[in-house]
């Protein structure tokens, strides 16, 4: 994330976005961590929730301890995605409060046109327009 490219009331943008959403991804629906919550709270909101309790926790070989919960609360962060990749652009029409796991995969399904946009930004024209 190179700060340099989003407006300087990033945060702000952010997180009203992250409230409007209600702390919920706007893709899968996951409950996600609220500001001033501890991860020991988080834990306790979702444990005894069947949907979401088997990706809050993996349960590891802990030797002659027997199996020991491990949370992954990372994976209930939410960011604010740019879905046309370009932080400067922050219509709402263009921002998704999206939670860790969700803000990666749409990364990851659009490594190509962000590599493009990298190196527009580095000087090199595009023959097919932006969002090509």
């Amino acid at each position: 994330m190179n700060r340099k490219l989003y407006p300087k009331n990033w945060d702000a943008i952010a997180r009203s976005l992250k409230e409007s959403a209600n702390w919920t991804c706007q893709q899968c629906g996951r409950p996600c961590r609220r500001p001033d919550e501890s991860a020991e709270e988080l834990v306790e909101r979702l444990y005894n929730t069947p949907r979401w309790r088997d990706d809050l926790v993996d349960m590891i070989d802990g030797g002659p301890l027997g199996a020991i919960a491990k949370f992954r609360t990372g994976r209930f962060v939410l960011t604010v995605a740019h879905l046309n990749h370009r932080p400067e652009d922050c219509r709402p029409e263009n921002l998704r409060a999206l939670c860790a796991p969700c803000h990666c995969r749409m990364d990851l399904q659009a490594m190509s046109t962000k590599r493009a946009i990298a190196l527009e930004r580095q000087g090199q024209l595009n023959l097919f327009g932006a969002d090509q």
